[in-house]
């Protein structure tokens, strides 16, 4: 049997990495201690802008990358390409630093954006009308992370009989086609944009050692009939 340990470090520096989505970005997070965040200004240009916004980072926080103790990355679903530029990149920085890696389910780190108590669904923008759906009671998912077409979507939350938060980067997508639907609440804006700093916070709280470099993206793709989404 597998034996997973889990780390309690009275300090550990944590390296918060997201780049998912098209506007991603970078956190530095200690407890106590320290709490710096960069966003990415340019949407889609992971690939250029990863490392020099680490560097801006480090600086702004008078950090040295041999002082970071772990790296935590949103590992998905989101942006194929993002998703695979960030990973190849941070699992390099890792190697090189000899540090831990550990991936982050972006579905549970939104998840905390909404009090525990609360029915939530997780709504994260994909490509044309898709999107990436998670459907949580209380704190527990009620199922994997599934592709839903708008429509698909609206349809189910229409279904809803009690109070349901919506939190992601496709909530305000679908904030005017909800108006009617009194049940669901739209989380507020700050809370449905990546957070670099909870993918940090989280990975640093749930860091189990033998995740080192074996972290692999979160692809969650549509059934493909005839070469277009079913």
């Amino acid at each position: 049997m597998r034996t997973c340990v889990t780390y309690h470090l009275v300090s550990m520096l944590t390296l918060g990495v997201d780049t998912s989505e098209s506007l991603g970005g970078v956190a530095l997070y200690d407890e106590g201690r320290l709490s710096q965040t960069r966003m990415m200004d340019t949407p889609l240009s992971h690939a250029e802008s990863l490392f020099p916004l680490i560097e801006e980072l480090m600086e702004a926080s008078s950090v040295d990358k041999s002082q970071v103790d772990l790296v935590s990355i949103n590992r998905g679903p989101g942006s194929f390409t993002g998703l695979r530029i960030g990973l190849a990149a941070m699992k390099g920085l890792c190697q090189s630093l000899e540090i831990p890696l550990v991936g982050v389910d972006g579905t549970l780190v939104y998840r905390r954006f909404v009090e525990e108590r609360q029915r939530v669904c997780v709504v994260l923008s994909s490509r044309r009308d898709l999107y990436y759906v998670r459907w949580f009671g209380g704190s527990r998912p009620k199922g994997p992370t599934a592709v839903m077409r708008e429509a698909e979507l609206i349809a189910r939350l229409g279904q809803e009989e009690r109070e349901l938060w919506l939190v992601g980067s496709g909530a305000p997508r679908l904030e005017v086609r909800l108006r009617s639907l009194e049940h669901v609440r739209i989380a507020p804006e700050a809370f449905n944009q990546p957070s670099p700093l909870a993918v940090a916070q989280w990975g640093s709280k749930n860091f189990v050692a033998d995740q080192l470099y074996s972290v692999e993206p979160l692809y969650v793709e549509p059934l493909l009939i005839g070469g277009k989404a079913a």
